[in-house]
């Protein structure tokens, strides 16, 4: 049984290990007599750093009866910079027409290969119940790319694949246009097959677009073009970088492949499960109900807790505590979310307006004054370094190198874990909130002692047992090991989350209770006063609960009740609720102004941040793809 389970699962990695790198089926293969007779695209760059596209490809079909044509566009690939990173182009708004009335419907598709780190984005146009009329068709397509551009010291540039090598079709004649902000500085030109620094005969700026123009290129061959940009006319000008996918990922390994493993993992859940019932509860107060303090000189033993969510009473307001505060103890994080919900309490409270122009948002300090507690004060003095009233911020994620806004949420954050612990509303502080998975380092060093061991003798009795025993004794060794890892993995996760005190976990459950009448409540079920902004009031722990979307809804009826006013007075722009910012996308954006800014990419091969006017090539930029007919 044992020998059988071994060749069951070393066929199936063979299988897969053979299935290797899927690509779109008929891609890149030659359709005979196919050619474009005029491949024209025009590349426009926006601001923002979005490449728009628009192709215009006039196609000749070898023969009569085919249905149209289809469009590959690579979206994924290695980042030939740092192989341990994987680079995305993001491709959307695809549209298509056809001047010449052929079937223009289109249905969009994605492909891997590369066991998951090649990518590609299939734009199959045309109707599998009709067909070309003639030979002759032109179809235009346009779509946006992000993250195709390069950044460098002294300039920006688009150096892309235009029309990639993998055509089902010769290409007898293509012309590429460019227009970026303040005009292309520079060109350069690459024809041929991959590797090739053939230049083009045509690449020139002419009335600040670089224009180029190549003929007669063959099905594995493609034009590359090299378009140079002042620096800083855009921004957003690095490549997008993501983790590769998983090594389960990558070799494709199923639950059927590990059910082997499947005893010993659950097994060592359970142990971690049952460790998170019985071992890290939070303490509460005992007789006391949910959220509730003893009264003043009336001790009350701690008990560990045992109530689910469902037994915490509704509350209609909040603690009487920072809201940053609030969206710590709530759920053990404190990141951007909690810095998007202070700047709006601290523009509740007068301290800062937000004025919106319909396409940008500002934050404008009013009064200083209105921050009290120290993570405010830390917010408002990296926003506004001489809290000078008047002062305003774009509310935008910061440029390459720009950290201000990040610094300021850092410091945000920083103070607000110093609150929370001299609280003293934890046994043990939340990593996310500044303090430790471990009570000491001596507890550290021993998980990380116990972790070495485990590791390094599960690797030494797995070669040991495949050397000696083959892949089924291999798998019976590491099986436990990869248990234990996982169960010790779950114990860390879950001691991370920190441990509440009674105190703690008394305001922990108002904080509950009253998100449970924010996600639950309707508009004639709200209690306020008559002409109080319960929108504005409640806004910023709708944001820190996530529930920021529900609480515009919901008020959004009062409004058209005339119980509240419709627009905050916190706020300065188009009508509120008619703007489109509203309190979903407040938090988008106030959450993204936080973020980190992108960080510049070294240089290096093609396909990654090095320079095509260096050392470029045919098929060493970006994109590529190709395309044929069907």
């Amino acid at each position: 049984m044992r020998r059988a389970l071994g060749v069951v699962i070393s066929l199936l990695f063979a299988v897969l290990a053979l299935a290797g790198f899927a690509v779109p089926a008929g891609a890149g293969t030659a359709e005979a007599g196919d050619a474009i007779r005029n491949f024209r695209i025009d590349y426009t760059v926006s601001a923002e750093g979005v490449l728009h596209v628009e192709e215009t490809i006039d196609y000749h079909f070898g023969e009569s009866g085919r249905h149209g044509i289809y469009r590959d566009l690579v979206t994924r690939e290695p980042y030939k910079d740092d192989d341990s990173k994987d680079q995305e182009y993001q491709v959307s708004n695809i549209e298509v027409s056809s001047p010449t009335g052929a079937p223009d419907e289109f249905t969009v598709d994605t492909y891997e290969g590369n066991k998951g780190r090649y990518g590609e984005l299939q734009v199959k146009i045309g109707s599998a119940n009709e067909t070309i009329p003639g030979t002759e068709a032109t179809y235009k397509i346009s779509y946006d790319v992000r993250g195709a551009l390069r950044h460098f010291d002294d300039h920006s540039e688009l150096y892309w694949d235009a029309t990639g090598s993998a055509w089902g079709a010769v290409i007898q004649q293509v012309t590429v246009n460019v227009d970026v902000p303040q005009g292309v500085t520079k060109t350069e030109c690459f024809m041929g097959t991959a590797g090739s620094n053939r230049t083009c005969p045509q690449k020139s700026v002419v009335g600040e677009k670089g224009v180029f123009g190549a003929s007669n290129l063959d099905s594995s061959e493609q034009l590359t073009i090299v378009a140079g940009i002042t620096a800083g006319a855009v921004q957003n000008d690095t490549p997008i970088l993501v983790d590769p996918p998983s090594w389960l990922e990558r070799n494709g390994v199923s639950w059927l492949q590990l059910i082997g493993s499947g005893i010993a993992t659950v097994a060592a859940v359970v142990l971690a499960a049952l460790y998170a019932k019985f071992g890290n509860k939070d303490q509460r107060y005992a007789g006391m109900p949910p959220g509730a303090f003893p009264p003043d000189g009336v001790a009350a033993q701690p008990v560990k807790d045992d109530l689910t969510e469902d037994q915490i009473p509704v509350a209609f307001a909040p603690p009487r505590i920072p809201v940053a505060e609030g969206g710590l103890l709530i759920d053990a994080k404190a990141n951007t979310t909690e810095t998007a919900a202070t700047l709006i309490d601290l523009a509740v409270r007068g301290g800062v307006r937000i004025d919106n122009d319909g396409t940008s948002q500002k934050a404008v300090l009013l009064n200083p004054a209105a921050a009290t507690a120290p993570h405010e004060q830390a917010l408002m003095l990296g926003l506004y370094p001489g809290l000078q009233p008047g002062t305003e911020v774009l509310l935008e994620r910061g440029a390459v190198g720009d950290n201000t806004m990040r610094h300021a949420h850092n410091e945000m954050i920083k103070a607000l874990r110093d609150q929370v612990k001299a609280r003293q509303w934890y046994l043990r502080m939340p990593r996310a909130g500044g303090g430790s998975a471990f009570k000491n380092g001596f507890g550290c060093a021993c998980m990380a002692m116990i972790g070495i061991w485990v590791v390094g003798a599960g690797l030494m009795g797995t070669v040991i047992s495949a050397a000696t025993g083959g892949f089924g004794r291999a798998v019976v060794v590491a099986v436990p090991v990869i248990a234990v890892i996982v169960a010790i993995g779950i114990w860390i996760a879950i001691r991370g989350r920190g441990q509440r005190n009674p105190a703690g976990r008394a305001v922990a459950d108002q904080l509950i209770g009253f998100r449970k009448y924010l996600a639950t409540a309707e508009a004639d079920q709200l209690r306020f006063e008559e002409g109080e902004d319960i929108f504005s009031k409640y806004l910023p722990w709708a944001i820190a609960f996530g529930l920021a979307d529900r609480w515009q809804k919901v008020c959004e009826q009062l409004v058209a009740a005339g119980r509240i006013t419709p627009d905050p007075y916190w706020y300065s722009g188009p009508s509120y609720y008619a703007s489109g910012w509203t309190a979903g996308a407040v938090t988008a954006t106030l959450t993204n102004t936080f973020d980190p800014p992108p960080t510049p990419s070294s240089s290096g091969g093609g396909g990654g941040s090095s320079s095509g006017f260096s050392g470029g090539s045919s098929g060493g930029g970006g994109g590529g793809g190709g395309g044929g007919s069907w």
